[in-house]
């Protein structure tokens, strides 16, 4: 004896796995209880509706209210292929809910695009999840006081900008930035002051840099800035920018504004100059203190 309609139905609604049919003309003709949960929607209540109308829209991202260009449903019952894909459906109270989805096209006796059913699970977990980690990837990049790149991506940037330079012979610039007698900035304004500096500091040193740029702080007054695609002369010349830049700043304090200096050391790091990323990192170390040496709010290119 064959199992009955019933049978599979009540064995499609035990699956985690929302999954609805629907004909040629996206009318519903089956909706399980799991598609019930993930979307809101009683089978009683759409049965025999047209999906992705009023209903149950399929969405590229959360900004969009309805289908996209091109339903996945409507190319399927089109063309007969197979479609998989992560989307956004329009939960009954508005919300969205992220889903991996796959739709199927369903045959009829004759060979037939009769309908088509798609089998889809809520990824809120998992795209909750992915948020986490990619909100603890940043922080872990980020340096938290001046929202620039940390000393941990800086030394990431710059390892495989070496190792680029040492495989295709790309070079690459180095900028080492050192605010000038921060510590009396600390010591006569105090701390909450010389943490507005490095805020505004950092903020000034990031609009002169271009996008295909990497400015961050290396730790306590320094900054380092990875600049490409110059040669020695340009480089020197966003160095002076950012020299300038700063020099013409004020920093906001309870007593008063705060003007400041940095000193900058710079250098073009190339193939040929045969250094690895510690060797330039303490030429251009060595190059900032000449500039120290020399009187502080100067550039020294190297």
């Amino acid at each position: 004896m064959s199992p009955s309609v019933d049978y599979y139905k009540n064995l499609l609604d035990r699956l985690f796995d929302g999954i609805f049919c629907v004909d040629r003309k996206k009318k519903i003709t089956f909706w399980n209880k799991s598609a019930e949960k993930i979307s809101g929607y009683l089978y009683n209540d759409i049965a025999g509706d047209t999906v992705c109308e009023s209903l149950l829209t399929h969405c590229p991202d959360e900004s969009v209210s309805g289908c996209a260009e091109q339903c996945p449903i409507e190319l399927t019952l089109a063309d007969g292929n197979t479609r998989e894909g992560d989307l956004f459906l329009r939960h009954r109270d508005g919300r969205s809910v992220p889903v991996t989805c796959r739709i199927e096209p369903i045959h009829d006796s004759r060979g037939q695009i009769s309908g088509a059913v798609q089998i889809f699970h809520d990824n809120s977990s998992r795209i909750a999840a992915r948020n986490v980690i990619e909100k603890l990837r940043k922080l872990a990049m980020i340096d938290p006081l001046t929202g620039l790149a940390n000393r941990r991506y800086l030394d990431n940037v710059l390892q495989s900008k070496t190792d680029e330079m040492k495989r295709y012979d790309l070079s690459f610039g180095l900028v080492f930035i050192d605010i000038d007698h921060f510590k009396n900035i600390n010591d006569r304004h105090g701390h909450d002051a010389g943490d507005q500096v490095l805020r505004s500091v950092a903020q000034n040193l990031s609009t002169v840099v271009r996008s295909s740029d990497i400015i961050g702080r290396w730790g306590g007054e320094e900054f380092l800035a990875v600049v490409l695609n110059l040669g020695q002369e340009e480089l020197e010349v966003v160095a002076e920018k950012m020299r300038k830049a700063v020099e013409e700043l004020e920093t906001d304090a309870n007593d008063g504004p705060i003007s400041v200096t940095i000193s900058l050391g710079a250098t073009l790091a190339t193939a040929g100059n045969g250094l690895d990323k510690n060797g330039i990192l303490r030429k251009v170390d060595e190059l900032l203190y000449t500039s120290k040496d020399q009187g502080r709010n100067r550039v020294t290119v190297g």
